[in-house]
């Protein structure tokens, strides 16, 4: 896979290939000027082997031709196929730099989570120290309350004597 995604494989086959397509036409035109030169000196024999020999060349000259577009179609499907490698690879590293940043906002609302949690936990630490203060304020205040209450007694008792 890795040879398609850097086009060795396309590479490989125009090197291979190359030369039978770029000279499809000059093949063909070669081929048939030379049936045509071989067909000028036999023109004295018989018209049998003349017929034959025009059988085979083009035969051959279809073969080469089908030959030729079943490799084009190849080449043609090979680039094709080269090219969604391409695009998938693209889509891949995309996927991957979405999943860095998903997986650094990930780490980011953990720690702010985490430091929430921390604080959460700081300030009902601190409401229950205050709590605790009220609560121990309100039953000091409730005692010198008490103490007030008895010194007025006392001083009224005291006031009441003289």
């Amino acid at each position: 896979m890795e040879g398609l995604s850097r086009g060795v494989l396309l590479e490989r086959m125009k090197e291979e290939y190359g030369s039978m397509l770029s000279t499809e036409n000059s093949s063909i035109a070669s081929s048939a000027s030379t049936s045509r030169r071989i067909e000028a000196p036999e023109s004295s024999c018989s018209p049998v082997p003349k017929l034959h020999q025009e059988a085979v060349s083009r035969e051959e000259h279809s073969c080469s031709g089908r030959c030729k577009v079943i490799v084009r179609r190849i080449m043609e499907q090979v680039r094709t196929e080269t090219e969604q490698w391409s695009q998938m690879q693209e889509m891949l590293e995309q996927v991957r730099e979405e999943m860095e940043e998903l997986n650094s906002s990930w780490d980011f609302w953990e720690d702010r989570a985490l430091d929430s949690e921390y604080l959460i936990q700081y300030l009902r630490s601190a409401v229950e120290e205050w709590k605790q203060k009220a609560v121990s304020s309100n039953d000091k205040a409730n005692e010198l309350q008490a103490q007030v209450f008895m010194l007025k007694e006392e001083i009224h008792n005291l006031r009441s004597k003289i």
